[in-house]
Parts: structure tokens; C-alpha cells; sequence
């Protein structure tokens, strides 16, 4: 895929960083992460076992039919799916439980009835490489194949069409403006339609957290 690359952060100290939504000092997340990753050796093998574990282990939740919207790490790992949102914030919090930097990136996809929704991914740092990585732990269905690589990053979706992004920013919490949708909405596909609103990036919400600079419909 020809991807637009990934700006790194200024600090990693974010991205290492528990919260409400990606709470990853929560003891059966910590539990999990070790389960999964007690086989490897160093961090590119955790960082892939954790991640072939989210996308493969964690329905997609369209996919499979709830209509419920599920969007903290340890909703989704107790409900076992999530939107490309909550299994990307399930995988972060896995991550930083064992102090792998890890965080959130956005892009506008088109549909086929040429409608636009938003879509969210996840990116790590590893230390090995020396460089942050696009991890897109959706779930694979036909006409999908993301998978873990470093050398070429294989995301679920390519932006390839008028009007789609790929944001490329790396985020340590989810846009404020997309939560207060996942708060606002009634379920799992009025969510959906409702992230179609979003037009471009918070390009200051990284320098200035709470300036609201979203355009909508």
C-alpha cells in the first residue's frame, strides 16, 4: 500500500500513558497482556501476538451483527467486539500494559453508496525498529486483509478515492469530537452515519487539548 507516513511524536511519555478509555492499568487487561505475549522474547513478538490476538480473538461488532456500542478496552474485551474504534482502543491498552508506546490514528473512508464514515486504527512504537508502525487490528473479512508487518504496512482500507484520508498524526486518546458522538449516538449504527460528519482531522487537538476544530455537515 502507498500510505502517507506517520508523523512521530514529540514524546513518547503520552503514549505510554492509562486512562478512562484506555485503561490499561486494569488487572484482567495487565492479566491478558502477559497471557498472550508470555511466549515472546522481546517486543516485536508481543507487539504481533497481541495484535493478531485483538483483531482475530475480538469480533467487529457490524460484522457480526450487535448494535450495541461498546468503546472502553475493558468494555470490549468483556463484551468480545468492538467497532475498528474500541478494538483499536482494546490493542492500545494492551500495549501499554506492558510499556510498548502505543496510540490512535484516524481516516475518512468511503462506502460504497458513496458515503463517507470515519474509520480508526492504532500505531506502536517499537524500539527495535526505531520507528512507529500503522497496526489496523479491525478484523479481516473478504476484500480485507490487514496484517502485521513491518516492512509495509497492510491496513484494512487504502485511501484511494476523492474525499478519503489517512490522518497522520498519532493520537494518545481518541478525538474529543468523535467520544462526544459515541456519547450522543443511540446505537451501534446511528454512531456509524454520525461519524460520516466528520470532515477532516483536529489538526490542534494534539498542541491544544479541548479546542474543538472538527468541521461537520
Amino acid at each position: 500500500m502507498h500510505l502517507p507516513p506517520l508523523i512521530p511524536p514529540a514524546s513518547i511519555t503520552p503514549y505510554l500513558s492509562c486512562t478512562g478509555v484506555i485503561n490499561c492499568t486494569n488487572a484482567r487487561i495487565r492479566d491478558l497482556a502477559r497471557a498472550i505475549t508470555i511466549s515472546e522474547d522481546d517486543d516485536i513478538g508481543r507487539t504481533r501476538a497481541l495484535y493478531l490476538w485483538v483483531r482475530d480473538s475480538i469480533d467487529h461488532s457490524n460484522d457480526t451483527g450487535h448494535k450495541d456500542l461498546v468503546w472502553n478496552a475493558t468494555d470490549v474485551l468483556a463484551a468480545g467486539h468492538g467497532l475498528c474504534f474500541g478494538k483499536s482502543h482494546l490493542f492500545v491498552a494492551l500495549c501499554r500494559a506492558l510499556g510498548i508506546p502505543a496510540g490512535l490514528c484516524f481516516q475518512r473512508v468511503r462506502r460504497e453508496d458513496g458515503s463517507f464514515v470515519l474509520h480508526g486504527l492504532a500505531a506502536v512504537y517499537l524500539e527495535q525498529a526505531d520507528r512507529w508502525i500503522r497496526l489496523d487490528p479491525r478484523g479481516n473479512k473478504t476484500g480485507i486483509n490487514a496484517d502485521f508487518s513491518i516492512d509495509e504496512e497492510k491496513i484494512a482500507y487504502e485511501p484511494s478515492h476523492e474525499g478519503e484520508w489517512l490522518d497522520q498524526h498519532i493520537y494518545p486518546e481518541p478525538w474529543q469530537d468523535i467520544s462526544h458522538l459515541a456519547d450522543l449516538s443511540s446505537d451501534l449504527q446511528d454512531f456509524i452515519e454520525k461519524t460520516g460528519q466528520i470532515k477532516f482531522p483536529p489538526i490542534n487537538q494534539m498542541k491544544a487539548p479541548g479546542t474543538r476544530t472538527i468541521c461537520f455537515t
